[in-house]
């Protein structure tokens, strides 16, 4: 079941939208990564998991083409854009799948896993939905996760700008990128 959690208008000035913070994670690379790591970009980032069979890659997918048009469009924008991929199932999203993972959706998409209660914090912060729930298969790896499904548009001081659904189209997510981004 996806979950699609309801945030403030898109007009609310960010500083009045209590979503983000600090973070520490790891990226594909084995690399501890902190939201200060991302200061002087615009983040773009996504919530899912690397065994989602349709919604994640979906999403994921919207983002990596949206980049390409804002990199078509205007490069300079688009360089200040970090697309994040923070996995919410950090007991099978390890460092080696995220590094396969990742390269499917965008060139410079990072993707980001941690410990269970380093993943808790950043759901926590993000205001993100995540559960583990089984399915009928037997062993370890026979669950799937629900989870809220946005993408969220962070400024160079980790501060809220703009949320988009996962059903955004890739042209229209572009298209507010160019407008938000400054």
């Amino acid at each position: 079941m996806l979950i699609v959690a309801l945030m403030a208008p898109a007009e609310e000035p960010a500083a009045r939208v209590n979503v983000g913070g600090d973070f520490t994670l790891v990226d594909q690379n084995g690399i501890t990564r902190t939201q200060a790591d991302f200061a002087d970009k615009y983040t773009l980032i996504y919530f899912g998991f690397t065994y989602c069979p349709d919604v994640c890659p979906t999403a994921l997918d919207v983002m990596g083409r949206a980049m390409e048009i804002v990199a078509q469009t205007a490069p300079d924008k688009a360089a200040t854009i970090q697309p994040l991929f923070i996995s919410v199932d950090p007991a099978r999203d390890t460092v080696e799948a995220l590094a396969d993972y990742v390269t499917y959706f965008h060139p410079r998409l990072i993707g980001l896993t941690g410990s269970p209660a380093q993943i808790k914090q950043a759901l926590q912060k993000y205001k993100v939905y995540a559960a583990r729930v089984a399915t009928p298969e037997e062993g370890a790896d026979s669950y799937t996760m629900d989870h809220s499904s946005l993408f969220y548009l962070m400024d160079q001081q980790n501060r809220f700008v703009h949320h988009f659904d996962h059903t955004k189209a890739p042209e229209d997510m572009a298209a507010d990128l160019l407008k938000f981004v400054r």
